[in-house]
């Protein structure tokens, strides 16, 4: 089947309010790449944001919202998000094949419409979702350092349990549950209000802040407007019959003690982080314990993947039975944006070189911690 060239379009943030709903009811977005969030992270974060999208008779059929940042002299082109956009992957319609040519022309219209861009840096790519390919790493693209893990959702929870070391799960979630019932009781709670959202985002902040301070690693949630951005995107979905963005809390004797936030998008639900209380109650493992009823109550629930996000751990390990690279592409519009691009695939490199020789990952953290951390 051949289908018209599309026409490339650069546009603002005003106009672009009503792009996804034109794209109709057959299209696919990562969860950081929908309306919502991008209008979100434009009014409370990055002012200077833009989608380019390419249109077929006058209906878009693929949306990349990005937001411009500056590192130094570059100017950069991004996922609307930053580090907190994961497992990212471009509004399209399924209805319409992107080509290589049709992305060196929206690139093109990108540089004549902002030629003070140098690059377009697109980090942390789903190479599909649900089975549709992502177009953009039709380019040159390399792998991330990140992975990201994954369930699949196919079958009732016991059968998900069975795969890996069901027994010791079961005992040691039996364990757990004897000593939370010992420390006043526990309920697994679900944002419904506002005023939950904001409750369980405080905590998980606090949480969060202490643990990166300690580990000497940059706090990504302290940049002005980013807590009030998760604050609306949350606040926003409460109340919905199927909710895009989640926040679910494990509270045990009437505090709470780990902090879950998720997203979803076609089909699989991503873990976006979790937080854990530093207390008495630490050493067992509420994390875990939450991300267990989690994924107890996703089973059967019409989900066909349950996504650990980026990220490697023995707790994600010890569940996924799929395990996802994750991309990054890099589009130089200038000179000087050629120069940054080769900077950050030889970082990309090293990083990933690092990452996959766990002797020297597990010094890197520790040298990190005990250089930049509070001791």
């Amino acid at each position: 089947m051949s289908f018209p060239r599309p026409e490339p379009r650069i546009v603002s943030p005003d106009e672009a309010k009503t792009l996804w709903d034109e794209l109709g009811s057959d299209f696919l977005a990562g969860a950081a790449q929908n309306a919502d969030w991008f209008a979100s992270w434009q009014a409370l974060v990055n002012p200077d944001c833009l989608v380019a999208a390419l249109y077929v008779a006058s209906k878009p059929v693929f949306l990349l919202p990005l937001e411009i940042i500056r590192k130094g002299s570059v100017r950069i082109a991004s996922f609307a998000g930053g580090p907190h956009a994961n497992c990212n992957f471009p509004a399209l319609s399924t209805g319409y094949k992107i080509t290589t040519d049709d992305l060196a022309a929206l690139f093109d219209a990108l540089h004549r419409a902002k030629p003070d861009i140098d690059v377009v840096s697109l980090p942390r790519q789903l190479g599909e979702l649900a089975g549709t390919g992502n177009p953009l790493v039709q380019l040159p693209s390399r792998e991330n350092p990140n992975i990201s893990l994954a369930i699949t959702l196919d079958g009732p929870f016991e059968a998900v349990l069975g795969r890996n070391n069901s027994k010791r799960k079961t005992k040691k979630h039996r364990h757990v549950t004897r000593r939370f019932e010992e420390a006043g009781g526990y309920r697994v709670v679900t944002a419904t209000s506002a005023s939950e959202t904001r409750a369980m985002l405080e905590a998980y902040f606090a949480w969060k802040a202490d643990r990166l301070a300690k580990a000497g690693i940059k706090n990504t949630y302290e940049p002005e407007g980013i807590k009030e951005f998760f604050q609306r995107l949350f606040a926003n979905e409460v109340g919905s019959p199927s909710p895009r963005y989640l926040l679910k809390a494990l509270e045990v004797g009437g505090q709470y003690r780990a902090v879950l936030g998720k997203s979803c998008a076609r089909g699989q639900t991503f873990i976006d982080f979790i937080g854990i209380a530093v207390d008495d109650l630490t050493s067992l493992s509420p994390g875990e314990f939450l991300f267990f009823k989690d994924i107890e109550e996703s089973c059967g629930g019409g989900l066909a993947v349950y996504s650990f996000g980026i990220g490697d751990e023995p707790y994600k390990r010890s569940w996924s039975d799929i395990e996802t690279p994750t991309y990054d592409t890099d589009i130089s519009l200038t000179a000087k944006g050629r120069l940054f691009a080769l900077y950050l695939t030889t970082r990309g490199k090293l990083v990933r070189k690092i990452k996959h020789n766990e002797a020297l990952w597990a010094a890197v953290k520790k040298a990190r911690s005990q250089l930049l951390g509070k001791h």
